[in-house]
């Protein structure tokens, strides 16, 4: 009896098994696409044992297959759609058949929301606020771990994951525009399974996931529903040199020239100068651009035009998806940069007002610019980044406040930063910071000293271009100097076992309270003036450690004065005659005091004075 018993359930177990629908192909990315897009044609990557060898048909009014492109893996096919101006949106079938087998693959166009591709994008009337999810807020504990992801939740160890995510981001989002912040640039969201310092996310294991210790897609679209609530811009973090170890693909590449590959493990030798240098060598070129980011980062071949066109839609489906409105491109000198600005042109082909912010990691301010668009460069190259990001102010912040004033040193630095402004095509499109993920926090650049902090805060809020900021450096968040990790402390109060709730001012330290509360009002202010978003700017050398420029438009003059002595100063004011003309007095932006622009100004040690003339 318990022999036929077992004879029937091993059969009644074989039929289902067959009865059961082969998977032939195991993936379909984009997951879905868009009518009305500006690019008609868009690629289909499919993923199966040897799809190369099917027949694909679609019967969809206005959806024709323009090519079919295969590669030497025969486990690719790669399908070039077009979609006509009358397709409607809908679902249809992609039908594959090869011999006796058989799939048909339900595939999704949608309508794109109205004015998508005039969409608005940030501009230098915003101050960004940079933060790694990770390490911000855990607003859902039953993520920090996922079945089939190595890395959990473990708060003790510096480089390990520590819980942060997408609905800890929406809860502070009303924290955000209190503060003043107009757009939010988070570090990577996607799929990151790697087996160790998974935490930072720039290194995708999967384009078309959002890491579900993150959150899901649908919350990406959540967050930016949050900000945009909030007035506040969504910025995606754009990767494109390389992926992760990690990723599905790297068990069975599309193609042998998918990476850029050497004999044994080369890193790149990170000299972004040998771009712009006359007298390179192609080699130092090519280590530059083909080398590693890191071992757990393959380098992408960008010049391989079927991975272009894919991680091309990679952005344009996410920014589509969720409503982005700008992009910060990661490393973007480690890739051929012609080709690097082809993919950028492609992308802000979808949408011409997209404006977009490059990490150009030189060391001179003729560097940076000849990386912004519109630079007449003498080679003819044009990036396609509307923005760059200014590393050589940030060595000047780094520097100034901490040095004993001379011809060169402590304020004359900042003159002598600016005067170098010329170089670029649009100073207002800068993007200015005092730190980042990658760099000291800057509370360990002043050693905690609050003045020279707030010094910083001042000018960096006043200058030319925008402000970003770091996430913490409100409240002067603490760090480890020439540490990874020691830059990526956990925000306090950002997970309910947290000992103080800093985003709260009862949470917050006497010194904590009095930074946020200047910056708060810095930002503010920046928010309400045009005149700091995108007026000129005189400034005046440097004299006994004092520096004073002026930003003015039509509406208003800010006189910025800034005081780099240990000691109280007075200052004359016969000097600045040409912008203080008609002016009678001074009021403060950080406060209520009313200065009379008479003779002199009494300005107070280390300190920065910005004064809204009258």
């Amino acid at each position: 009896m318990n022999k036929v018993l077992f004879i029937l359930i091993l059969s009644l177990s074989t039929f289902q098994l067959q009865a059961k629908p082969q998977l032939w192909v195991q993936r379909i990315e984009p997951t879905s696409w868009w009518i009305d897009m500006n690019q008609p044609e868009f690629q289909l990557m499919m993923y199966g044992v040897n799809v190369s060898s099917a027949d694909i048909t679609i019967e969809y009014k206005g959806v024709s297959i323009e090519k079919k492109t295969i590669t030497d893996n025969p486990n690719y096919v790669f399908l070039y759609l077009k979609i006509a101006k009358e397709t409607q949106p809908g679902k249809f079938n992609i039908l594959l058949k090869s011999g006796n087998k058989k799939q048909s693959i339900v595939y999704e166009l949608k309508a794109r929301r109205e004015g998508s591709s005039n969409r608005r994008s940030f501009t230098e009337a915003d101050a960004l606020y940079l933060l790694m999810p990770d390490r911000f807020v855990n607003g859902k504990t039953g993520n920090d771990s996922i079945r089939g992801y190595h890395q959990g939740v473990h708060r003790e160890i510096f480089g390990a994951r520590h819980g942060g995510d997408i609905e800890g981001i929406i809860s502070k989002i009303p924290y955000l525009a209190n503060l003043g912040i107009t757009a939010l640039w988070t570090t990577p969201l996607f799929d990151n399974n790697d087996t160790k310092y998974s935490y930072h996310h720039y290194a995708c294991s999967d384009y078309y996931k959002i890491d579900p210790r993150l959150g899901c897609n649908e919350d990406y679209i959540r967050l930016s529903e949050a900000c945009h609530a909030n007035d506040i811009k969504l910025i995606i973090d754009v990767v494109p040199n390389h992926c992760g170890s990690s990723h599905w693909w790297m068990n069975d590449l599309p193609a042998k020239d998918w990476l850029n590959t050497w004999p044994e493990y080369t890193s790149s030798n990170y000299r972004m100068t040998a771009w712009t240098d006359p007298h390179a060598s192609i080699s130092d070129k090519t280590r530059l651009m083909n080398g590693w980011f890191a071992p757990n980062m393959p380098d992408l071949n960008l010049q391989n035009p079927l991975l272009f066109d894919y991680l091309r839609q990679v952005y344009v489906f996410w920014i589509e998806y969720a409503n982005i409105d700008g992009m910060r491109v990661d490393t973007y000198p480690y890739n051929e940069i012609k080709t690097a600005a082809r993919f950028i042109q492609s992308i802000r082909n979808e949408y011409p007002k997209m404006n977009v912010v490059g990490e150009c990691w030189v060391k001179t301010p003729a560097e940076i610019a000849y990386y912004q668009s519109g630079n007449n460069n003498k080679d003819g190259f044009d990036s396609q980044l509307t923005s760059v990001m200014d590393f050589c102010l940030k060595d000047v912040f780094s520097q100034a406040f901490n040095e004993a004033e001379s011809w060169d040193n402590g304020m004359a630095r900042f003159y002598g930063h600016y005067a170098q402004d010329f170089v670029y095509p649009n100073q207002n499109m800068i993007m200015n910071f005092l730190d980042n993920h990658d760099i000291d926090r800057y509370s360990t650049v002043t050693k905690g000293d609050v003045g020279k902090y707030k010094m910083a805060l001042a000018l960096l809020i006043t200058s030319r271009g925008y402000p970003q900021i770091y996430y913490g450096t409100e409240i002067m968040l603490e760090g480890i100097a020439g540490n990874y990790e020691g830059h990526r402390f956990d925000f306090p109060g950002g997970w309910v076992t947290d000992k103080r709730n800093a985003f709260t001012p009862e949470g917050r330290t006497e010194k904590e309270n009095e930074v946020f509360n200047y910056l708060k009002t810095l930002l503010n202010y920046r928010k309400n003036n045009s005149v700091l978003q995108n007026g000129l700017m005189k400034q005046f050398i440097p004299e006994n450690g004092i520096y004073v420029n002026f930003r003015y438009n039509d509406q208003k003059t800010i006189m910025i004065i800034a005081n780099n002595n240990q000691e109280i100063r007075e200052l004359q004011l016969a000097r600045f005659n040409e912008m203080l003309k008609g002016k009678t007095e001074g009021v403060e932006i950080a406060g209520s005091k009313i200065y009379k622009l008479q003779n002199l100004i009494s300005i107070p040690a280390k300190t920065v004075l910005m004064l809204e003339l009258n």
